[in-house]
């Protein structure tokens, strides 16, 4: 993968100030016309928008926990955001359902199969261009001006569209890491085996290696020094990359054509993930564990590496967290010393379904612009998130130093694969035989030539 795939404009967001319903002036009526004949004109296109913004609407909005939970309540900070709305578009009633990242999006394909989808979610390309392949998505090229064009890297434009239309209006991003319980580092003395004088924290899978051995010495009996999980497919592009990566492979070729996780670097990335279970260094059970379940090990201080983490999910998390102990964020480990983090990204954005009624998409559109572009809220909303914007026109919204390093980290984003044809397909495949290999029915390289035969296959779907 190519460092400059996503250098130069991944890092803010920039205000819209246009409203989808603005329009142009109407005409006046003809000169021989009486003064009654004037006042009966037609509306002007003004008007007809006035009329058509007092009209009752209602929508229904599924969210992953995309904002920061308040008070342990995913969907608090939703209730605000949608008040704060309709202090401006009374008319719009929107009803918030939230969605698990384990259980979320088989939810929504159960309701897609059963015609009873939302209006709109907030998800990301991999999963809302697969929706748009099932022909039940509105495009929403209407929204993106030239200025608004101009201003997203093609590349996550492109991630957002399906024949030449955009179906996802792209908001946030965040290059996924590693997340580190700094405060048990420190307080076991082991502070100075995280490189965080390096600018880009820079440390080798053997680097990586030694230190799990060190957090396993001193770690309590119920600590892991890492998590991992290969119960279901949730956060599965997060073990990807790092059986890919450590040893400087790649998840696929650089025309994203062929899957590359058989290559002899990715086998000896996931023969590393089962040795390190064998060896303690990873969490037994693995197998048994989701992404959530995982996740719930790091910020409950069972773990002390949390193998997925970002800058989003920091923040999402921050209120779950158990006591006060500090996390941060290191870049997966590399090969050698010579070689540059390689990471992959999140991208965060709404998908508006067609559900056969235009004033619902009209509605859904009046929503996301709010939501992504209001003078006060947009801003707001996207750190709520603690994600950087996918806009390159402002950067350095936030002033604390995880943040400013995650947006440091942007330039060694590689390829983004996740709106392939037939991607939701190819993850099915994947953690099946992850846990093959941590259970040891596989060795590492059947297990990796199984999911390549498989996933490849996917990529001629349409």
């Amino acid at each position: 993968m190519r460092r400059n795939q996503f250098m130069a404009s991944i890092l803010s967001v920039a205000i819209l100030s246009a409203s989808i319903f603005t329009g142009c002036s109407g005409s006046s009526a003809s000169p021989d016309a009486t003064a009654t004949n004037e006042n009966q004109a037609a509306p002007t296109k003004e008007k007809e928008a006035e009329e058509k913004k007092d009209e009752k609407v209602e929508i229904t909005f599924w969210n992953y926990p995309n904002y920061q939970v308040i008070d342990g309540l995913p969907g608090k900070y939703e209730e605000g955001l949608v008040a704060a709305f309709n202090e401006k578009y009374p008319n719009i009633k929107v009803n918030v359902e939230m969605l698990s990242f384990d259980g979320g999006p088989e939810k929504l394909s159960a309701a897609i199969a059963s015609n009873s989808q939302p209006d709109l979610v907030y998800d990301y390309p991999g999963r809302i261009i697969d929706y748009a392949r099932q022909g039940v998505m509105a495009p929403v090229d209407s929204m993106l001006q030239e200025a608004d064009i101009k201003d997203i890297p093609e590349s996550i434009l492109n991630a957002c569209k399906l024949d030449g239309k955009t179906y996802m209006y792209p908001i946030n991003t965040a290059p996924f890491m590693l997340g580190v319980n700094k405060t048990f580092v420190e307080k076991n003395g082991l502070i100075d085996m995280l490189p965080l004088d390096d600018p880009l924290r820079k440390w080798t899978i053997d680097e990586f290696t030694e230190f799990l051995r060190a957090v396993k010495k001193v770690a309590p009996a119920d600590v892991s020094p890492m998590t991992w999980f290969s119960k279901s497919q949730g956060g599965d592009q997060g073990t990807r990359a790092f059986v890919s990566h450590i040893y400087g492979g790649s998840v696929v070729n650089e025309d994203m054509t062929q899957y590359t996780m058989n290559t002899p670097e990715a086998i000896k990335g996931l023969q590393w993930v089962v040795d390190g279970v064998s060896e303690g260094l990873i969490v037994p059970g693995s197998e048994s564990y989701n992404s959530n379940d995982a996740m719930g090990l790091f910020l409950q201080e069972k773990a002390v590496v949390s193998a997925l983490y970002s800058a989003v999910l920091k923040k999402t998390n921050a209120s779950v967290k158990t006591g006060e102990w500090e996390d941060i964020l290191m870049p997966l480990p590399v090969a050698t010393e010579k070689d540059d983090p390689r990471l992959e990204a999140y991208i965060g954005g709404i998908g508006i379904f067609d559900n056969g009624d235009p004033a619902k998409v009209e509605a859904a559109k009046t929503f996301v612009d709010f939501l992504a572009n209001d003078a006060e809220w947009g801003k707001k909303n996207l750190m709520a998130t603690g994600g950087l914007s996918v806009r390159s026109s402002i950067t350095n919204l936030y002033d604390d130093e995880e943040s400013k390093f995650a947006e440091k980290m942007v330039p060694y984003i590689g390829n983004y694969y996740n709106a392939v044809p037939g991607f939701a397909e190819m993850r099915t495949y994947w953690f099946p035989e992850v846990q093959n290999a941590t259970l040891k029915a596989k060795t590492p390289e059947e297990a990796l030539n199984s999911f390549v035969e498989k996933a490849n296959e996917t990529l001629a779907k349409k």
